[in-house]
């Protein structure tokens, strides 16, 4: 992978990145369910994550220095994974994955868990794939 390569595909991810974040922004705006709290999911906090690291690392640390590339590539590869498991996990969190769907209440009363099972294993298996994926390119 050359920089050119990132200068080539790093812009695209942040554009899918804040494309992603807005999108959950504008659905939790529309909402308007007084009783319910607005907030981000797991797979937006993730987002926000990497959407900083990609700036920071895509953008920022190639214009000040060129002694970070083997960081720049593990954070685009990273980045691409996270933001393909992105809609899996948001859909996992409103349980598009369970048969019962979302008449399932946790055993406190509240009817909007913060974090969802299936959920949680969507996360679970992006952060894997995504750690794997950025050692793979440190490596090769």
């Amino acid at each position: 992978m050359t920089p050119d390569t990132l200068y080539k595909f790093g812009p695209p991810l942040i554009a899918l990145q804040i494309a992603a974040l807005g999108w959950r922004i504008n659905r939790e705006m529309s909402l308007g369910y007084a009783e319910r709290a607005i907030f981000l999911l797991v797979p937006d906090v993730l987002n926000v994550m990497s959407l900083f690291a990609s700036v920071i690392c895509l953008i920022v640390l190639p214009v000040v220095t060129e002694t970070y590339f083997w960081l720049s590539r593990m954070i685009l590869t990273s980045g691409y994974m996270l933001i393909a498991f992105y809609p899996l996990a948001t859909a996992a969190h409103y349980r598009l994955w369970s048969r019962r769907r979302t008449r399932i209440h946790p055993e406190d009363g509240c009817a909007y868990p913060y974090v969802t099972g299936e959920e949680l294993v969507a996360v679970c298996l992006s952060v894997i794939s995504a750690v794997s994926s950025a050692a793979y390119v440190e490596m090769h």
